[in-house]
């Protein structure tokens, strides 16, 4: 990565996380708003451009669109990889037509406790509490698009859930995600925060059973206070122990590992499960 496109440059993401996390690897970037198309006739020769869509995807097309006689970066596109199955299907013909590359991420991936996180021999249980403060009034018309499972469950505690388990078995991450797809989940809680003047709920708790370990994930917006850990049969393991999970994405696309992400037959996965929950 020799040079960097942010899209959503003006976004929360970009400027609390993406942008502050390129200055310090001292990697230059071009901010793209979503509001006007950029100039990037002084990128056209450049080899090694990626592209970093801080923007929801399934808006990935039309922000996309504009540039795609002009530059030609690998685009790195973040969670939730569009709002149902059919949407990311809708992204994947786009991607296929126009021949473009991609990378597929979730920043949970570069969470380090991921590499620290150690299961005993009987694996039981795996229960996540993902509990955030943020306002989500201010994004509310994302988060009224995925609502709490689109922004939390269908991809991060999915993946947390596979992640840890292909660890434990010492199996690839997609072969559990392929076994989790087709199990349906109980949703256990669901409601909207008095807080939060849209009408897609921000509090949920799912939980289903893998192999005989119970999987539970426990998951809310607008709350007084953040707390994102994860209870492994009876011990507590902090999520947000270690660096910016950003910042160790970024690392890693710099380095051109992409092994590091989703394939896409794994985000496949990750919405058909997703599409078989019932609210």
């Amino acid at each position: 990565m020799d040079h960097c496109l942010v899209f959503g440059a003006r976004g929360h993401l970009a400027q609390s996380r993406i942008i502050p996390a390129l200055k310090k690897m001292g990697c230059p970037y071009t901010p793209i708003s979503r509001r006007e198309v950029a100039n990037l006739d002084h990128l056209k020769d450049e080899k090694n451009v990626v592209a970093y869509m801080a923007i929801p995807t399934h808006n990935f097309c039309e922000n996309v669109e504009p540039y795609l006689d002009i530059v030609n970066p690998t685009y790195i596109l973040e969670k939730p990889h569009g709002h149902s199955k059919y949407d990311f299907e809708q992204i994947k013909d786009f991607i296929s037509d126009n021949n473009i590359n991609v990378i597929y991420n979730d920043h949970y991936l570069g969470k380090d406790i991921l590499k620290w996180i150690r299961t005993p021999a009987r694996l039981e249980s795996i229960k996540l509490k993902l509990h955030e403060c943020g306002d989500m009034n201010e994004r509310i018309n994302y988060f009224d698009t995925v609502g709490i499972i689109g922004d939390m469950y269908q991809s991060h505690c999915v993946l947390l859930f596979a992640t840890i388990i292909a660890k434990h078995l010492g199996v690839k991450r997609e072969i559990i995600l392929k076994e989790l797809r087709s199990i349906k989940p109980e949703v256990m809680q669901l409601s909207r925060s008095l807080e939060y003047n849209g009408t897609a709920p921000t509090q949920c708790k799912i939980s289903m059973t893998y192999k005989n370990v119970y999987l539970e994930a426990d998951m809310a917006k607008m709350v007084l206070k953040e707390e994102k850990n994860i209870l492994i049969n009876n011990e507590i393991w902090n999520l947000n122990e270690g660096g910016c999970a950003y910042e160790n994405v970024l690392r890693q696309i710099k380095a051109g590992n992409e092994d590091f992400f989703l394939r896409e037959k794994e985000v496949d996965y990750l919405w058909d499960h997703a599409s078989i929950i019932s609210c």
